[in-house]
């Protein structure tokens, strides 16, 4: 199964000049976790999510709307996955870099949807010879929802 069959392909997206707390608010108008960034070529750049916001507000101690997308994702590599991708291929992505959401792009690498893990889990028949066998998600659900080791942040930093 291709990820276009399983895609959103209505997507709100941003800028990297957009500040944090439009974002917010996009991401409370389209009932979403992320908002992909673009260039003015509607070419994929970054990806901002709802976790990304609070971060980067606790630990850059500003408010949202002195904060653009660019000041929290700036040099971090965005994955995502093509229109014709196999399905097997975006759940490996999420699965090995641990995400929930990766932008779908087209061979122009042009924003033209989104995948999320409730979209994968949408798709899923529990059915035996199901193109999608439920233990592939349960590995992709199993990497992606686990707890992650990080650094921990003094109370001063």
């Amino acid at each position: 199964m291709d990820v276009n069959k399983v895609m959103v392909s209505n997507v709100a997206s941003c800028r990297h000049d957009t500040k944090l707390e439009s974002i917010a608010l996009m991401m409370w108008d389209n009932d979403c976790g992320c908002i992909p960034v673009v260039d003015s070529e509607n070419k994929l750049i970054g990806i901002v999510t709802d976790r990304d916001i609070a971060m980067g507000a606790a630990l850059q101690h500003k408010p949202l709307w002195e904060m653009t997308a660019q000041s929290i994702c700036g040099e971090r590599e965005v994955y995502c996955c093509k229109t014709r991708d196999d399905i097997h291929r975006a759940l490996k992505l999420m699965q090995v870099h641990e995400v929930r959401r990766l932008p779908v792009v087209d061979s122009q690498n042009k924003l033209v949807g989104i995948i999320s893990m409730g979209d994968v889990l949408a798709s899923a028949e529990p059915a035996k010879d199901a193109a999608l066998p439920l233990y592939e998600l349960a590995a992709m659900l199993h990497a992606v929802s686990a707890h992650h080791t990080v650094p921990k942040l003094s109370a001063s930093a």
